[in-house]
């Protein structure tokens, strides 16, 4: 080697060194701000879910609140079990005062569990003018139970009309 890259070389060695420890503490750098961008775009992305979640269930708490206020109203709707001995004495009454003639049997009955409510099956027999049975009919709509009916058969018998019903009355 030449006597002037030597000296060359010897004078500028502390600089070579210096760009080169300079270089390699910019790699280390870039490496170490890659991996810390990577851990905070992460630490964001799980707070935003986070957050996500929490709005939810604040907003599920809210309306959980709103429908409490509504959850006596619908244990009412349905009337109890106990209270399904007065339901052939009301629908006998609707039936009287629509000048019915009335026979009233329960059949099978299944009790109420978590998902659906309990029902008890009855089957009526009417006799009487057409616009008493439209206007029995019309007062069974508006009675206080949930009924279901299953069958409605009609027919004409001299100048009345004689009629089955089988439904279902539901409780809780």
């Amino acid at each position: 080697m030449n006597i002037f890259y030597k000296n060359l070389l010897r004078h500028n060695i502390f600089y070579l060194l210096g760009i080169l420890a300079l270089a390699g503490i910019l790699f280390f750098l870039k490496v170490d701000i890659k991996n810390s961008v990577l851990e905070i775009t992460q630490k964001r992305n799980a707070l935003a879910v986070r957050t996500n979640s929490l709005s939810s269930t604040a907003e599920l708490e809210a309306d959980f609140k709103q429908a409490s206020s509504y959850f006596s109203l619908l244990d009412n709707i349905l009337p109890s079990r106990d209270n399904l001995l007065l339901f052939s004495k009301e629908i006998e009454d609707l039936a009287v005062k629509n000048k019915l003639e009335f026979g009233f049997t329960f059949g099978v009955e299944t009790l109420a569990n978590e998902k659906e409510p309990g029902s008890l099956c009855f089957r009526m027999v009417l006799t009487g003018s057409y616009d008493s049975f439209v206007s029995f009919l019309k007062d069974i709509e508006t009675s206080r139970y949930f009924m279901n009916f299953n069958n409605i058969d009609i027919t004409k018998k001299g100048d009345g009309f004689s009629g089955i019903i089988n439904g279902t009355v539901f409780f809780r």
